[in-house]
């Protein structure tokens, strides 16, 4: 779970676009490669009030295996992969909630019916870790894009310039809000928009750092961020006493064991340093 800076439509854009992922997710858990990147072949199989659904799959390999994307109106996206010879599927469900102009809650899960012992093992907060920065890849790139669309005052039909071999499900949505956005508060469709001007923004400060965003509302990030903090300062606090106790003491054998134990606990300080970082910094681009 976590709170974005931007309109849910434009989650739901950045989610339901699989063209984005071997670029902007590279070398990503989860993510993409960018010697993967290609046109692709794009079906959508059903456009109703209810929502759209839609497949995708890649044009370098013939006969490649189908991906689903269902966006199942107002406000959730499943992703799903399916290794047919073994029967196994797995993906991603993103459902959106709106918490006023310019900001929404995004709740994440991954699904999957196989190899399931060490979703068991792992940690949450570690998988959050990398749920988070997947996120953040895409963030200020979003923020932008709608700060700018805002500013030019412009449909989109006249701002995009959509790709047929990446755009399909990109401007079938926006469509969608065309057609079936009206009773939401707010939205920008393809031709149409409704309470999109930066008037409407509510005056709630801007999400960008990770802790904001997500460690202060995760229970699982939160009690880890707590740990951190309270290890960092008992070893702190040792490091400290040990080094005190090697100027005092009079035997070099416990001057050495001291300084070396004083020596460790400043790098375990460091090392907790880093995971308390993780927890409070946005993922950023090199």
């Amino acid at each position: 779970m976590l709170d974005l800076p931007y309109d849910q439509t434009y989650l739901v854009e950045n989610v339901i676009d699989p063209s984005h992922v071997y670029i902007s997710h590279h070398g990503t858990r989860g993510g993409g490669n960018r010697k993967n990147a290609q046109p692709l072949d794009i079906d959508v199989l059903e456009f109703s009030a209810q929502g759209i659904r839609g497949r995708w799959r890649g044009m370098k390999k013939p006969n490649e295996t189908w991906k689903q994307i269902d966006f199942v109106a107002p406000n959730l996206v499943l992703n799903t992969a399916n290794i047919e010879k073994r029967g196994w599927s797995f993906g991603l469900a993103l459902y959106s909630i709106p918490l006023g102009k310019g900001r929404c809650r995004l709740l994440a899960r991954g699904y999957r019916n196989f190899l399931n012992l060490g979703v068991y093992l792992r940690p949450r907060w570690l998988d959050h870790w990398n749920t988070n920065k997947i996120l953040e890849q895409d963030l200020p790139l979003i923020v932008g894009q709608q700060a700018e669309i805002e500013r030019l005052g412009e449909s989109l039909k006249e701002l995009y310039l959509p790709l047929k071999t990446s755009d399909t499900l990109v401007m079938k949505y926006r469509k969608w809000l065309d057609k079936f956005g009206s009773s939401m508060p707010y939205y920008q469709g393809y031709a149409t928009s409704k309470n999109t001007s930066n008037g409407d923004r509510t005056s709630q400060p801007m999400l960008l750092d990770r802790f904001s965003r997500h460690t202060q509302i995760c229970s699982s990030c939160n009690r880890a961020y707590q740990v951190t903090n309270q290890l960092k300062q008992i070893f702190i606090g040792v490091a400290i006493a040990l080094a005190a106790l090697a100027i005092v003491t009079d035997k070099f054998e416990s001057k050495i064991v001291a300084v070396s134990a004083s020596l460790a606990a400043v790098v375990l300080v460091a090392v907790l340093w880093k995971v308390k970082t993780k927890f409070e910094r946005s993922y950023t681009r090199n």
